[in-house]
This record gives C-alpha cells, structure tokens and sequence, in this order.
C-alpha cells in the first residue's frame, strides 16, 4: 500500500551485522578459550616436568588421592596434586616449588663423614600418616582429626602426636624399626664407599654390627605387570625400605640390579621379584649370570610376588596364584622374612636341527623343573635287604 513505510536497505544490513557478529562470537569464544585453557595446561605440565626432572624427590602425579589428603605446605585439603612415592610426601600443584625446597628427600647414603652404623636419626615429616598408626609415646590412634596433624618418620614408620613431639624424639636415633633386618642403613653405604676407596673389602666385619638376623632385601619389580600393578609396588616398597634397593627391571635391568649383592657380606642378600613367570625367569637368568662371572658368594635367594596370569613357578613355590592387593605391602615384607629357602633345579636345554648343511644356530632354552614324575625301581636280594635303586624319570615340568 501507498501508506506503508518501507525500512531503509541499511537497517537490514546492520541487522545481518549483527546476527553475523553474534555467531561469530558464539563459536570463536568457547574455541579461544578452550585453546588458551589447554595453553596454560602444557606450560604447568611442563613446569611440574622440569621440577621432577631436577627434585630428588621421586614425585608422582595423582588425579585423585585415595583417601583425606593434606598439602604439607598450606595445610589445605587437597583431592589432586603430587607425591613422593619415597617419603610419602604429598602436596598442592599450586606448593610443589616450595615443598621441594623445604623438605629433603630419603637419603641413600650419609653426607658426612660419620662412619657410625647407628649414626642416623629420625626423619620426621609431619601430616598424612597411615590409618590405624598409633603413637609411640601415648599408644592413642594418629591422624583421626580431619587437618595435617601429627609425624611420621620416613625410616621405622614410628608416628607420634603434636602433641607428644618432644625434643628427646626429634634428636633419638632410628632403629629403622619392623623391617631393620631388610633394610640397607645409608650409613653402611658410606661406610662401604670409604672402604673401596681404601681397597678393603672385609663386608662382613662392617655387616656383623647390623646383627646376625640382617638379610638385605632387593626389590625387582616389574612396571608393566599385572596391569600396572608393579609401578604402584615400587613406590609402596621405596617407602618402607631405602629407595636403593628398589629397581625397575623395565629400565634396570636385573644383571645390574643384582651387582647390589657385591657390595653385601656372602650369602646374605635376598631377591623379591614382583612379575610374572616370565620376570621370573629373566631374574633367574641372572642369577644363572653370576656363576659364569665368579660371583657364586653373592647369589642371593629369591622370592616371588606373582602379577598378572600364568603364575605357575611361584604357585608351586607357595607365592600364590596372583597378587591383587588384598594383602598390605608390610604383610609381603614379613612373609619374606618368615619364609624358608629350597632348591630349585634348572636345565638348560639346547635344541639343534639335524642335517649336514644346518647354518643355524642351535637354540638354548631354560627349563624350571619345580614338577616330575618318576619311577623308582628297588633291588632287593633274598634276604629283603636293598642292594640298589634305579630312578627313572618320566616326566618332568
């Protein structure tokens, strides 16, 4: 109609402006900040790589810390952040500089000069203590309040309250407590360094001040077993032992690991190997190893803590079928301890292809014979009495 007022062509581009603005916004935003987000993620991953990498403290990343945690810094109730699988310190992401400064870490051998086995002294760190710990002075349950609260001692696992802290305690010398016999004191390592340096090897002298019952402990754990079961045990047992004598066979391999039993008094050290069969062999092998080097003096005796499937070796040891959990790592410890040492046969069979132009090289294997069959033939003469016995062997596994 001739009456109506038709809108001008330039409101209708500045309409579409705006709509075309708005959508703009409403997908670049969120895309702008998700990319910033992920931006500042990286550099603090970095940052946290850099101070691992540096830190003589084991740090590892947690999501979710299984039960109530403290920053050991600002004190503050934490879910995610980090933690020492050495010392069992734990802390804020926001605090990791600052607790990596503040606290030292486990050390594996003394800075000074004291040649003293008994010359160490608690290590004390204070807040996040197991459940169902009990103080040494009152013998009341520690960490019951919800807060960072009472001490634990990284070496003997003794905990005592705030409250019942006392000078006497902070200056006591440590026992290494419940595990003393498989622990390797860092002082017995400065003592064995200075004796290298003076081209003595008289261990037994050095290790007959530990006590009789001392039988050093070497851990061989496997990572990669029992769905990443083992990267868990290697920090539960660097807790409770000294952190050198914990290995990674995926990145130290075994021959190495066991070059530790060198440095102890004959016949003294002992293996736990945490894997599966295969682990097992691969530390057998070893062992097999030390005998061809001349090192038949340090073989140590060793026991198994199965992971995974297909346990067959460590079932027939009595190591069970399997290890998920359902025992404390303190348990294995002093199953360890308590067990009884066997012998074990072990062959080795080589295997080669019959022809006169065979290039190959024939083929070694190892066999675990920790199951047979036989048959025992008795010679008796008239009068009943045995005059011979022929074992025939017909299975073996």
């Amino acid at each position: 109609m001739e009456g109506e007022q038709r809108p001008a062509p330039y409101q209708g581009l500045f309409a579409d402006g705006h709509l075309v603005l708005y959508t703009l916004c409403s997908v670049l935003l969120p895309v702008f900040i998700t990319f910033w987000c992920s931006l500042q993620r990286s550099r603090r991953q970095l940052h946290r790589r850099d101070i691992f990498r540096k830190s003589k403290h084991g740090w590892r990343d947690t999501d979710l810390f299984s039960h109530p945690t403290y920053c050991c810094v600002c004190a503050q109730h934490i879910l995610q952040g980090a933690f020492c699988d050495c010392c069992g310190l734990r802390v804020d992401e926001g605090c990791l500089k600052k607790a990596d400064k503040r606290f030292h870490c486990k050390e594996i051998m003394l800075k000074n000069d004291s040649r003293a086995l008994d010359a160490m002294h608690h290590h004390w760190i204070r807040g996040n203590v197991p459940l169902c710990s009990y103080c040494v002075v009152c013998k009341q349950q520690c960490g019951s309040q919800p807060k960072l609260c009472d001490y634990r001692c990284i070496w003997c696992q003794k905990t005592v309250h705030d409250e019942c802290m006392k000078s006497s305690l902070r200056n006591e010398k440590c026992d290494f407590g419940e595990f003393r016999n498989l622990i390797i004191p860092p002082s017995y390592l400065t003592c064995i360094n200075q004796m290298r340096k003076d081209k003595k090897t008289d261990y037994a002298m050095l290790a007959s001040k530990l006590g009789k019952q001392w039988t050093p402990l070497i851990v061989l754990a496997n990572s990669r077993s029992g769905t990443n079961m083992g990267e868990g045990l290697l920090g539960e047992f660097r807790i409770l032992l000294n952190p050198v004598q914990v290995f990674d066979v995926t990145k130290t391999p075994p021959i190495k690991a066991l070059q530790l039993c060198t440095l102890l008094p004959f016949h003294s050290a002992r293996v736990l190997v945490c894997g599966g069969d295969g682990t097992v062999g691969w530390v057998l092998d070893a062992v097999d190893e030390m005998k061809i080097k001349g090192q038949e003096k340090y073989i140590p005796q060793v026991a198994v803590l199965p992971l995974g499937t297909g346990n067959d070796l460590s079932n027939t040891l009595g190591w069970g079928t399997g290890y998920a959990g359902e025992i404390p790592v303190a348990q294995v410890l002093r199953n360890v301890m308590e067990a009884d040492g066997i012998k074990l046969d072990r062959w080795k069979v080589q295997v080669t292809n019959k022809g006169y132009y065979n290039l190959r090289k024939p083929k070694e294997f190892t066999m675990n014979n920790y199951f047979s069959l036989m048959d025992v033939y008795l010679q008796q003469d008239e009068g009943g009495k045995i005059i011979s016995i022929l074992i025939h062997d017909v299975a073996t596994w």
